[in-house]
């Protein structure tokens, strides 16, 4: 008998597509169930019905699986920011609508803050579709005479760091939703934009997020 081993190759893909999916959905499940703050590798393979081994054959680490389940909803939320910023002609408007819907897809999100958190714990990049998005941002900005001059290195140094910090400020009860509104001023007014201008410009993107308190 004759064996299709590109069907068999297909299949064997389709079945490992299907187990990274079940890895994925149990992580949102025990997530939501128990909180972003004490959820183990443990508790995601007893979720998937998977052995410990059989995860590690999809994802080497902790870090791995957050790098992944973070590319995908970047993906999501990237094609959402982007629907709403393309229409935006001022950069420090598109810059705040970004952040601000970065930050309204973050709270109240149990999966979403579990990223942050590791990520903040394992020290990780954030997703590159946020990174390709703020730097097309400065860019326009800077060319637009909105933003001054600057370092792009340094600009995503300051705007996704400061960006992280405040969600995780938000997500732990430091600080109310008024924060992001604050936070991504500052950066505005970081990037050249005058302060009597900034201000108004985040409260403005915070409240149209869906926010409702900044």
């Amino acid at each position: 008998m004759k064996i299709n081993l590109e069907a068999r190759a297909l299949n064997a893909e389709l079945r490992r597509g299907k187990t990274r999916g079940r890895i994925f959905e149990a992580a949102s499940e025990v997530i939501a169930r128990k909180g972003p703050h004490s959820v183990t590798i443990e508790d995601i393979v007893n979720a998937a019905g998977i052995a410990r081994g059989t995860f590690y054959n999809y994802f080497q680490s902790t870090a791995e699986l957050v790098s992944a389940v973070a590319s995908e909803m970047a993906q999501s939320t990237d094609l959402e920011i982007e629907a709403q910023i393309q229409a935006i002609e001022d950069p420090a408007e598109a810059f705040a609508t970004f952040g601000a819907m970065m930050a309204s897809r973050v709270v109240g999100d149990p999966t979403r803050t579990w990223i942050n958190l590791q990520q903040d714990r394992l020290q990780t990049q954030p997703p590159n579709a946020f990174v390709l998005r703020f730097e097309a941002i400065l860019a326009r900005g800077v060319e637009a005479g909105r933003f001054r001059s600057i370092d792009p290195l340094a600009a995503r140094a300051l705007a996704l760091g400061s960006a992280r910090a405040a969600i995780r400020n938000i997500t732990s009860g430091q600080a109310d939703v008024s924060h992001a509104a604050e936070v991504l001023a500052l950066i505005l007014v970081a990037l050249g934009v005058p302060a009597d201008e900034a201000t108004p410009i985040c409260v403005r993107a915070i409240e149209a997020a869906g926010h409702g308190r900044a």
